[in-house]
């Protein structure tokens, strides 16, 4: 009795001692574009490469990845739009910056916007 007891105590004490798994957010949105299937992947290609991501791209998406986050921007010309999916590890507050920062990539007239001070700046 007393050795299931103690095993049972060290069980407890072992899942006490876990670290808590880091939850993961997704994002999504879209984006109008009237441009070529071209220049829609290569829009997405230089933001994202302005935020640090390392970027393949595909004659369909742009994929961008930094540390664990992850951004695909899936280019549908024909139809006009830029829909755009991000998954951020480190915390949805990110996942939001990131968000609101690629789909500036497809604003008329836009530049790249560079990471918030104190965001996506670093290679983790």
């Amino acid at each position: 009795m007393f050795a299931r007891l103690a095993a049972l105590a060290l069980v407890a004490l072992v899942l006490g001692m876990a670290q808590p798994a880091r939850a993961a957010w997704m994002w999504t949105g879209w984006e109008e574009f009237g441009g070529s299937q071209e220049e829609c992947l290569q829009s997405a290609s230089r933001q994202l490469q302005s935020m640090n991501f390392t970027v393949t791209v595909n004659p369909q998406t742009t994929f961008g990845w930094r540390g664990q986050d992850g951004v695909s921007v899936r280019c549908i010309a024909e139809r006009r739009v830029a829909v755009i999916f991000v998954h951020a590890a480190t915390s949805s507050e990110e996942g939001r910056v990131i968000l609101e920062q690629m789909r500036s990539a497809y604003k008329p007239g836009s530049a790249p916007v560079p990471p918030a001070p104190g965001r996506g700046g670093s290679k983790f």
